[in-house]
């Protein structure tokens, strides 16, 4: 009798292997299949670009490199309308030179001979002090200087009888020596007490205060009786022929002066009329009123004017030239100076100018530019043909 033997079955690792690998593989064909049939096709991607930017240049009102700058702009004014041909500024007659007169030494005031309105000349006296003091210095000098001579004549002559004793070898070298160093001594003490004199004898000129030119005395500063100091003031004085009227001018003008003609004239005398040139601007501003100090140097006045005189300065705006524009608002382009200006679209072009005059804020320059017209005056670096601006509106 046969007996059946069952069959066993088994399956051996490295068969698992391979179809598990198998079925893997199949699995990541289909994924990358798929995926590239549901991608769009690079040609349909680029037409819908193109569709995408033509429809955003259509309605964009951009340039076509699409910047669109956000800036600040500057109006250019009308001076015909905003300025008057004419300015005028009240100030005073003054003279270009004046100054205050002080002794050089201290003492006590026993003469005066001038009063304010004096004229007076080349080496005048005005003051003097009490010359006591002053003439006791000049003798306690001369006693010294007298004291310096003898004593230098006596040594000058130890000197001499040595050296006749040291050509006979009768005295030694180190007495000669000690000879010589005080025959130098002396001569030293000499120069001193000759220099101490002549301090001395300056001290008592000193005690006179005299003019070294022509003037006219403004003002006294000290009475007879009074001890004054060195450099004290005590007479106020102006000298030369040359008068100036000077005046305060606001900040708009400061800079602008030297290109005006001024006409001067006098509230006591209207008939007179000088024509002033501009001698100096303050560059610095008055604390208090903000406003700026110039001088006008009258041409050819009369020699009759009193000083202190109310003078009213007429300058002249009708020869102006060039705009006075903020400094961010001038660009280079190839080594030359250049504006943006802004049209009416946002649109900017460049506009050609010549820089007459820099200022610490602002320049004055010259070009092809109209009243109303806009500039663009801060962001220029960033500023070319191409571009469209818009304007920064400052609400504060």
């Amino acid at each position: 009798m046969s007996r059946s033997i069952p069959l066993k079955t088994s399956f051996s690792p490295w068969l698992i292997r391979w179809v598990v690998g198998s079925i893997m593989l199949a699995g990541l064909a289909w994924m990358i299949f798929f995926s590239h049939e549901a991608a769009p096709h690079p040609a349909s991607h680029s037409n819908s670009n193109s569709k995408q930017n033509s429809l955003r240049n259509t309605s964009s009102p951009l340039s076509s490199n699409g910047t669109e700058l956000l800036v600040r702009a500057f109006t250019i004014a009308d001076r015909t309308a905003n300025n008057p041909s004419q300015r005028t500024f009240s100030g005073t007659l003054q003279a270009r030179y004046q100054s205050l007169l002080g002794f050089r030494v201290a003492g006590k005031i026993v003469e005066r001979h001038v009063e304010a309105g004096d004229r007076v000349r080349k080496g005048q006296v005005l003051f003097r002090l009490d010359p006591t003091d002053f003439d006791l210095q000049i003798q306690v000098a001369e006693s010294d200087l007298q004291a310096s001579r003898s004593q230098l004549i006596q040594i000058e002559a130890e000197e001499k009888r040595l050296a006749d004793l040291r050509q006979t070898r009768s005295t030694s070298q180190s007495d000669y020596d000690l000879a010589v160093a005080a025959r130098d001594t002396a001569r030293a003490r000499l120069r001193a007490a000759e220099n101490r004199w002549m301090m001395a004898k300056n001290q008592r000129d000193y005690a006179q205060l005299e003019v070294d030119q022509d003037g006219l005395v403004t003002k006294i500063m000290a009475e007879v009786g009074q001890v004054v100091s060195p450099g004290q003031p005590v007479v106020q004085w102006v000298h030369g022929n040359e008068m100036e009227a000077a005046i305060s001018v606001p900040e708009s003008m400061q800079h602008m002066l030297d290109q005006r003609n001024a006409t001067v004239r006098f509230w006591s005398r209207p008939d007179l009329v000088v024509q002033g040139v501009l001698r100096e601007v303050s560059p610095v501003a008055d604390p208090t009123s903000r406003t700026y100090d110039a001088r006008f140097t009258l041409i050819d006045p009369p020699a009759d004017l009193a000083l202190g005189l109310t003078a009213t300065v007429q300058i002249d705006q009708s020869h102006e030239e060039g705009i006075s524009v903020p400094m961010g608002a001038i660009a280079q382009v190839e080594s030359s100076p250049i504006v943006w200006r802004i049209r009416d679209d946002g649109s900017v072009e460049s506009v050609n100018v010549q820089i007459l005059k820099y200022g610490s804020q602002r320049a004055v320059i010259q070009g092809d530019l109209a009243p109303g017209e806009k500039i663009v005056s801060a962001g220029v670096q960033r500023i070319d043909a191409q571009c469209r601006v818009r304007i920064w509106q400052d609400l504060l």
